[in-house]
This record gives structure tokens, sequence and C-alpha cells, in this order.
């Protein structure tokens, strides 16, 4: 009996002392792993602290001033519009840019060559007047401006692959963006819009004001449009002679009418808050991220604007703040709605309801063209356009309507 005690004993030493043994070498191999990954870790830390290094060298070794070169004129704009041949910092500053050392410039001859600029801008739109740079760096970026959809550029862009670096348009896609109007939130300040999926409040359903109903209860006429291009590919001239026959009265400003308004006249801008319901911001072409100043003109007075074009539109301003004609099935259809909101004023004003949350303010292509050049991700990444005649033209806009007119 003591023996068998014994040998009990003996076996629980053994599984004791061989536990501890194995507690030891799991110890062992977990602080060898554990060395292992701090060993990884401590790689990676010391590869994040030098390209940091390497980056703050760099920004504080190349604070020079960017030079951007308007090469070709901006149809028959030889300054694009602006105001001097040449513009500085100042200017940058002045329109309150976040990167404000740049020099802008259509001056071919203020650098020694034109290889010495670090980005020169070619207008696409038209042919150019002149011919192509000789000679070209390897540091300086080759950019494609343009505002004309592609039913309407002029430019074949066969040029040879990988001449542009990067594009500044209208398109949501571009590398710069060229475009009329942003959307600002009034508490947070920042640009909601355009982008390809905004973040957009929610306040059309909720939205009363019976100031706004008293106002609007006075306008006395239907629809006005302002146009100058006449027989657009979109057929927006057929839209609106198909809204006519559906019995809605529509006053035609422009070339393409029988009224007239001289831009600028007070009271062409007027007329939008006291006269007319509805503004109709029909786009030239069907085309994708395609607007123009049109919407934007009715968005700043009390007018919804009735919009007719290829973009989602909710890209570019919140839902409930326009009414768009390819939501519609038939132009009847479309005229059925516009009556309904013209005899139920408390409806209508609900379109306005965006108003209480965002502002429109003024874009500027150059501030972000100057940011870009000094953004040290945009230089470290080498880019070109391989074939920009089909990233322009490819898919881009449609000659069909999904209203019925």
């Amino acid at each position: 009996m003591v023996a068998l005690l014994d040998r009990k004993m003996q076996l629980k030493h053994v599984l004791l002392f061989g536990a501890v043994v194995l507690l030891c070498c799991l110890y062992l191999v977990y602080d060898k792993c554990l060395l292992a990954t701090i060993n990884s870790y401590q790689v990676l830390d010391d590869h994040n602290r030098a390209r940091a290094a390497r980056i703050e060298q760099e920004v504080g070794g190349d604070r020079r001033t960017r030079y951007i070169l308007l090469y070709t004129s901006f149809f028959s704009e030889r300054w694009w519009g602006l105001l001097a041949e040449t513009l500085g910092p100042d200017y940058f500053a002045y329109q309150h840019c976040p990167a404000t050392d740049c020099v802008l410039t259509s001056n071919r001859q203020l650098l020694r060559a034109v290889a010495d600029y670090d980005a020169v801008v070619f207008h696409v739109a038209t042919g150019w007047d002149g011919p192509l740079p000789a000679v070209r760096s390897p540091h300086q970026l080759y950019v494609a401006a343009l505002m004309e959809s592609p039913a309407h550029t002029k430019h074949s862009l066969a040029l040879d692959g990988s001449y542009f670096n990067w594009t500044m348009t209208y398109r949501l896609d571009s590398d710069v963006l060229f475009n009329y109007r942003n959307v600002v939130d009034l508490e947070s300040g920042e640009v909601i819009g355009p982008a390809v999926r905004p973040s957009w409040r929610n306040g059309f359903y909720e939205y009363g004001n019976a100031s706004l109903v008293e106002l609007v209860q006075r306008k006395r006429k239907a629809a006005a449009q302002f146009v100058s291009h006449c027989g657009a590919l979109s057929g927006r001239d057929r839209l609106v002679q198909a809204l006519q026959s559906a019995g809605l009265e529509v006053d035609v400003y422009g070339s393409c009418g029988t009224l007239n308004c001289p831009r600028g006249k007070p009271e062409c801008s007027q007329m939008l808050d006291t006269v007319y319901w509805f503004y109709l911001s029909f786009e030239n072409s069907l085309c994708v991220d395609y607007v123009t100043e049109k919407l934007y003109n009715a968005l700043e007075h009390h007018i919804v604007p009735v919009v007719f074009g290829g973009a989602d539109y909710n890209r570019f301003m919140p839902p409930g703040s326009y009414i768009d004609a390819q939501a519609f099935r038939t132009a009847a259809e479309l005229v059925e709605h516009l009556r309904y909101l013209m005899d139920n004023p408390a409806e209508y004003v609900r379109y306005f309801w965006w108003k209480q949350h965002y502002a429109l303010e003024d874009t500027n292509q150059y501030c972000d063209l100057c940011q870009r050049l000094h953004s040290v991700s945009a230089r470290e990444r080498v880019q070109y356009y391989r074939d920009i005649k089909a990233w322009w033209f490819d898919d881009a806009c449609t000659a069909r309507s999904k209203i019925e007119f």
C-alpha cells in the first residue's frame, strides 16, 4: 500500500515537472515569435519614419514657385478670361486658394523656354493656334482642359499616346475639376457637391415657409428659357415645343425665341423671382456630368429649375431642389406635374428647402491645379493618358432621351 502511494507521488511529480517544462518551451516559442513580430513592425516603422523624413525634406527643399503656362487660347480669349496676362501668388491668395505659390501666365516668353514650366495647359475644345511645343521636359505636366461636351469638341484629340498627364474638365473623374459652382454646407463649410457620391441632408418633405408661399402666389407665368444655341443635339428645342403643345406657357428669350432680355440687366434677374414659376435648364448635349451655368442661374433665385441633360443631377444638387425632365415618361406627364405645383404653392416651395442648409460658391480650377502641383503625392505619381480620345468620347453621350417628345 505504501509502495503504491509512493509510485503515485512520483507520477504526480513527473507530470508536474513535464507541465513546467512544456510551459517554459511555450514561453520561449512565444518570446521568439513576439521578438520576430516586433522586428517585423520595427522594419515597417523604420520604413515609415524614413519616408516621412524624405517627404519632409522634399517639401522643405522644393518650396519653389510653380509656373503654369496657358499654352493655347481659350476659344478667342488669349488670357482665358483672366484680368491680366500673368497672375502671381497675390492672385491665388486673393482667391483664398489652399496653395498660393504659383504663377499663371499665357506669356510663353515669361520663362526661358516652354520646357521650364511645371504645367502646360491646352484648351482642347477647338483646334490650336500654333504648333505644339518642340521640347518637353520630363518633370512637367501637360494638361488637357475643356468645358464643352464631347458632342461639341472640335479637336480630334488624335495625339500620340501618353501626351497628356492630367485632365481639367467638368467631368467628375477629371484630375482637376473645371466646373461652374460648388455647393457648400452652411454649417460645416464643407464642399458637398459636385461629387460622385455626395452626402446630402434631408428636409424636402418637412419644409414649409408661409412667407415664400405668399411670394410665389404672385407669379403669373409658367416657364422661361434663355437660349442662344438653336437646333441643339439634345433636342431641347423640340422638347420645349412638346411642352407648349401639352399646354404649358413657355417664354423663350434669346436668338432661339421671340423675346429678348440682355444679360446683366436687373429686370431679367428679378422676373425669375417674381414672374415665372419654372426655369428650363435644358442642356445642348446629353452627356455624363455635363451641367452648365443654366442650372445655377436658376438656383440663385426663388424659381424651380427643370433640368434636361445626361447627368445624374443628384451629384450636383440635393434631391428636391430641381425637377428632372428625364424622370417623366412623356412631355405631357411633366406638364401635369408642373401644373400641380402651380396649383399647390405649399408643395412648390418645398423645392427651396435646401437654401437653409447650403449655399452656392464660385469655383476656381487654377486653385486646384496649383494645389496639386505642390502636392507630394501628385508629384510622386507618374501618370499619362494612353488614349485620351477614348477617355473623352467613349460612352460619354447619348442621342436619345429618356423622356418621349
